[in-house]
């Protein structure tokens, strides 16, 4: 996770252009990849884009809280469009209401996590996995 003057950035983002990728497929592969792992799901397409939220229970619940759950944003179009991961508050009901705070600010929809919470190795791996999906051509 970045870090900027000592604080902890509440997200982080990849840009995808020209690599002509099924959206929807890639929202399938975000989920496969954190149901592979273990964790509770939720998701929804909303016209900007996608919203999927992935939260575990155990040692990470307790350490992030019971409302906060990995989130993730994917939006734009199958030739450009863009991720964002990040940790946000577990929404109870993901219709559009709910959803806008994540499209139309999404620095205000994250929460600030401090370092020692965030789990390095699963962004890490959830990154490489997309990225080689992508470069694989997901069609």
């Amino acid at each position: 996770m970045p870090v900027c003057n000592g604080f902890a950035m509440r997200y982080a983002q990849r840009d995808f252009v020209g690599k002509d990728t099924n959206l929807d497929k890639l929202e399938d592969l975000v989920e496969e990849f954190f149901r592979e792992e273990g964790f509770k799901l939720q998701s929804s397409k909303h016209p900007n884009g996608y919203l999927i939220q992935a939260k575990k229970g155990g040692i990470f619940r307790t350490l992030l809280a019971s409302d906060r759950a990995y989130t993730i944003i994917i939006e734009g179009n199958s030739s450009n469009f863009k991720m964002k991961v990040g940790v946000g508050e577990w929404l109870k009901d993901l219709g559009i209401a709910a959803m806008e705070s994540f499209f139309l600010t999404p620095l205000l929809a994250f929460v600030e996590v401090p370092e020692a919470f965030w789990s390095y190795e699963i962004e890490h791996h959830l990154w490489h996995y997309i990225e080689t999906q992508i470069d694989l051509g997901i069609q």
